[in-house]
């Protein structure tokens, strides 16, 4: 049996990574989450993204800070 793996581009990577950025963001903001747990799991989706795919999300949600 072939296994196939699905290889997502960093672009695709980055937007998932920035949704769930934006929706942890929204749960915080409503007080559904602890901030420590938001910061770790981050921390850990972040660690398991590519260096490309980590630079544009960064890129990303540092736009939205400076608006």
């Amino acid at each position: 049996m072939d296994a196939m793996v699905q290889v997502k581009d960093d672009q695709e990577a980055a937007n998932e990574y920035f949704e769930l950025y934006m929706s942890l963001r929204a749960a915080l903001r409503e007080g559904k989450i602890e901030t420590t747990d938001v910061e770790e799991y981050l921390a850990y989706k972040e660690r398991m993204l590519p260096k490309k795919a980590r630079e544009i999300a960064q890129e990303m949600i540092l736009k939205i800070n400076d608006d």
